[in-house]
C-alpha cells in the first residue's frame, strides 16, 4: 500500500487517505441487529471475546454490545460480572483466586474461556476499530455508582485518545437519568442508549426523558416492557425502540409488528433474517396464489 500511496500525485494519496476515516460508514442506526456480549459463538453466549467478535463481524453484524467491568488492577475488561457462576458458565475453572470479586488482568488474559476463546481488554477493542472502521460498540458498563461510572469512561476517552472519530462509534448505555449527566462531564458522546433493565421508572417517565434528551437515540427494553403502546410513543418522538434479548426471527417479527426497530441477539445474523423473511414472502404469495386459483375455479363451477 505504502508503494502505491508513493506512486500517486501527493492531492491524491490525501483524497485516498482521507477515505480511512470513519466518515463514510453507515451510523449505527443503520443496523437493526445488536450482538449481545459481542454475539454468540459455537452455541455459548455472554463470552465477549475476540473470537466473538471475529466471527459475528463475518456473519454481517456491525453493532456489538460489550460488558465491561474493571479488573483489580484497574483495567477495563469485557466480562459480565465476577461471580463464580460466571466463571463456571464459560467454562473456566473455579481457583482459588475466583472468590466473586475481580481478577487482574494478566489472570483474566491467561484464563480462556472454554479453553479456547479469549477475553478483551478495552484497549484491544479500540485496536479492532482502528481495524474495522465500520463496527460500532455499544458499552454495557453494569454500575450505576457515579465514582465507577466516572472511572469506566474516563478509561474509555483515554484509551480511544479523545479520537472523536473512534468515540462517535462508541455508545453509551445509560441505565437511570442521572447517569447520563455524569458521562456527559466526562465526555460529550454523540448518541446514547437508555436501556431499561435496572430501572423502575414508569414508561411516561422515560419518555419524558428521553424526549427532552436529544442525544438519547434508543430505548432498550425487555420483552415484558415491549407493549405496542410504549414503542409508538417512543416513535413520535422519533426515538428507535430495541428488545432484547432474541434469538428467534419469528419472535422478532411479532415485535417489528408492532414498531420495534431492533434487537440484541446472541444467534439471529442478518441472513438469518433474510432467509425468514424470503421464506415467510413465499409463503404468502403461494396462499395468495392458491386463494387466486381457487376463487377462478368457482367461477368456472
Amino acid at each position: 500500500m505504502k508503494k502505491l500511496l508513493t506512486a500517486l500525485p501527493p492531492l491524491l494519496v490525501i483524497c485516498l487517505l482521507s477515505l480511512g476515516t470513519p466518515a463514510f460508514a453507515a451510523t449505527w442506526t443503520d443496523y437493526n441487529l445488536v450482538a449481545h456480549a459481542l454475539g454468540g459463538i459455537d452455541q455459548k453466549a455472554y463470552t465477549n471475546s475476540y473470537e466473538a467478535f471475529e466471527t459475528n463481524y463475518e456473519k454481517g453484524q456491525r453493532i456489538f454490545e460489550v460488558d465491561l467491568q474493571f479488573t483489580s488492577d484497574g483495567y477495563l475488561i469485557g466480562r459480565h460480572d465476577w461471580s463464580t457462576y460466571a466463571f463456571q458458565s464459560l467454562g473456566q475453572a473455579l481457583t482459588p483466586a475466583v472468590t466473586g470479586g475481580p481478577l487482574t488482568l494478566a489472570d483474566m488474559k491467561e484464563m480462556t474461556m472454554f479453553d479456547k476463546y479469549h477475553a478483551l481488554e478495552f484497549s484491544e477493542i479500540i485496536d479492532l476499530m482502528h481495524e474495522y472502521p465500520d463496527a460500532y460498540f455499544i458499552t454495557d458498563t453494569k454500575s450505576t455508582d457515579k465514582n465507577t461510572i466516572t472511572a469506566q469512561f474516563n478509561e474509555i476517552v483515554k484509551l480511544a485518545n479523545e479520537d472523536p472519530y473512534l468515540l462517535k462509534r462508541i455508545i453509551p448505555q445509560i441505565y437511570n437519568e442521572s447517569m447520563y449527566s455524569t458521562i456527559e462531564k466526562v465526555f460529550p458522546f454523540e448518541s446514547y442508549i437508555y436501556t431499561l433493565y435496572q430501572t423502575n421508572d414508569s414508561n411516561q417517565k422515560v419518555l419524558q426523558f428521553v424526549k427532552s434528551h436529544p442525544k438519547i437515540t434508543a430505548v432498550t427494553m425487555p420483552e415484558w416492557r415491549a407493549n405496542a403502546n410504549f414503542v409508538s410513543s417512543l416513535k413520535k418522538i422519533n426515538k428507535l425502540s430495541f428488545v432484547h434479548t432474541i434469538n428467534d426471527p419469528e419472535v422478532m417479527a411479532k415485535y417489528k409488528a408492532r414498531g420495534v426497530y431492533g434487537f440484541y441477539t446472541d444467534f439471529v445474523t442478518p441472513d438469518d433474517l433474510k432467509v425468514y423473511y424470503a421464506k415467510k414472502a413465499q409463503e404468502a404469495a403461494a396462499k395468495s396464489a392458491k386463494a387466486a386459483a381457487s376463487k377462478t375455479s368457482g367461477k368456472k363451477a
